[in-house]
């Protein structure tokens, strides 16, 4: 049988043609994916960092928000927000982020919310403690985000056996985690996770355990409760009513969970 040289030469470039295309598209799916997954971790590490932030912020303010009357302004609206960013900015050492993801741009939203709901509360001239801690802080927070619509969920857990809070029960995943995390803790990120059945990239950062904690989850000589009373007249329970757990700088402290949705991490970025 005869063979057409010309022809075979033909057939052979566009085989070389076709693998060299081939070849490209799954470069640029990796490339893809790569810049993808390095683009949800600085979202998810932007959201991370601001939601301690604002925690830390609360806590640094307990004299101001559980004082009888004064300027309380600082707790509220955008000054409340230009003072996390300060808190930021001491906290990690660096700038506070672009809010250039609509993620990052409903967190502010919500705790500006938050503390607004809590404003007759917190103005109360009657009450020497608020609750407004860091404990239910975030949780008013997170409760806020579930109800936004964004795909963005925070919640701030522990191993189930040390919780106080149950609707701060772990999942699976969490569970999963933290169990990973105790003896050598360090973030943890999925990009293939679900979240309510649906394909979600989740991340959980371990806390330290520090000083501050151990006024609600130490011993009664930490309880601000006890502070200039006699030993006998101690007591175990903590501002908020719970029993202190006895916890030390060198137990777990758990951490903050955040996932968002795959459906929506590719929102607009343009609110800065």
């Amino acid at each position: 049988m005869y063979l057409n040289k010309d022809k075979i030469v033909i057939v052979s470039v566009q085989q070389k043609l076709l693998m060299s295309l081939v070849l490209l598209f799954f470069i640029f799916c990796s490339l893809s994916t790569h810049a993808n997954n390095k683009d949800v971790k600085y979202v998810l590490g932007d959201v991370t960092k601001i939601y301690m932030s604002s925690m830390t912020y609360i806590f640094k303010e307990q004299k101001l928000i559980n004082q009888r009357g004064g300027n309380k302004s600082k707790l509220f609206g955008s000054e409340f927000i230009e003072n996390i960013k300060i808190i930021y900015n001491s906290k990690y050492s660096e700038p506070f982020p672009l809010i250039d993801h609509k993620s990052k741009k409903v967190l502010l939203q919500s705790m500006v919310e938050v503390m607004e709901a809590n404003r007759e509360l917190i103005s109360d001239e009657k009450l020497d403690f608020k609750g407004i801690i860091p404990a239910t802080f975030a949780f008013q927070l997170s409760a806020k985000l579930s109800t936004k619509g964004v795909g963005l969920k925070i919640k701030f857990t522990r191993t189930q056996e040390s919780l106080r809070n149950i609707l701060n029960k772990p999942d699976t995943w969490e569970v999963k985690v933290m169990k990973s995390m105790i003896k050598k803790p360090e973030v943890f990120y999925d990009n293939d996770a679900l979240l309510n059945g649906k394909a979600a990239y989740r991340q959980f950062t371990p806390l330290p355990m520090v000083p501050h904690c151990l006024r609600c989850h130490g011993v009664p000589a930490q309880n601000p409760l006890n502070f200039g009373k006699n030993e006998k007249d101690w007591t175990d329970i903590d501002m908020t009513g719970f029993k202190m757990e006895g916890w030390t700088l060198e137990d777990f402290g758990g951490g903050v969970s955040i996932s968002i949705e795959k459906s929506v991490i590719d929102s607009n970025r343009s609110y800065q």
